[in-house]
């Protein structure tokens, strides 16, 4: 089956995860988890992106992302992981693949799971129990996280056709799209209410409860949300 275009729906705000092979713990020395930070910033230059928020773990990063172009995103994330699996075999004095197929990415609507990412990102060591408050971590940018700069970034981005909503979509903004975009939200808010990061379509129960949400904050009927949901990776790889 062919890989869905990452440009499908096309947005500005990406959150990006990726992963060791295997879930290998591929930073676990604090030295690993240095170089792959300078690693996103020396390159987030050359590609013209933002790091809005990030996270290093043991095994995996998460990084919330501005970006002007989407293929541009891929071929950063492309460059970082590959200068970083090249280092790490080095030093590792090993060889073969470092990271978990391709990074995963998902598209962040609106405002409300703008923020929601970003508290989830922060809050990754706390929930892994490795720290009691975000900021105590040293991997990630909570401890020198500027709420007033994050709300820069959004200034002056409100769709004057619907008052409050940010208009991170660069598409028309039609029906369609409206109602697409309440969809993502609800999913992506449902998400965030379970601390999942997929949700599985095979698990019927989730599904079935997804969808109850979708149609009680939506106008979406259920051709729309079928569309939807075959649309958007909302599956467990």
């Amino acid at each position: 089956m062919p890989r869905e275009a990452r440009n499908k729906y096309d947005c500005n705000f990406f959150h990006v995860m990726t992963q060791g092979i295997n879930k290998e713990k591929i930073f676990y020395d604090d030295k690993y988890k240095r170089i792959y930070i300078k690693s996103i910033f020396d390159n987030a230059k050359k590609f013209n992106i933002e790091i809005i928020a990030y996270c290093i773990m043991i095994n995996h990063a998460h990084l919330l992302l501005k970006v002007d172009n989407i293929q541009k995103m891929s071929e950063f994330m492309k460059v970082v992981n590959m200068k970083y699996a090249m280092i790490y075999n080095n030093m590792e004095n090993r060889v073969g693949v470092v990271f978990r197929n391709r990074f995963k990415s998902e598209n962040i609507y609106d405002e409300k799971y703008f923020y929601n990412c970003i508290q989830y990102i922060h809050n990754n060591p706390v929930k892994a129990g490795i720290i009691e408050e975000a900021k105590e971590y040293r991997f990630s940018s909570a401890n020198d996280y500027d709420l007033d700069k994050v709300s820069g970034i959004l200034k002056g981005m409100v769709n004057k056709k619907e008052e409050g909503i940010v208009n991170f979509i660069d598409t028309e903004d039609d029906k369609k799209i409206v109602t697409m975009k309440n969809i993502i939200g609800v999913i992506n808010s449902y998400k965030t209410r379970h601390n999942l990061i997929e949700i599985n379509l095979k698990n019927k129960e989730i599904v079935r409860e997804v969808i109850v949400k979708i149609k009680e904050e939506t106008e979406a009927n259920n051709t729309e949300i079928a569309r939807a949901i075959r649309c958007i990776k909302v599956h467990c790889f």
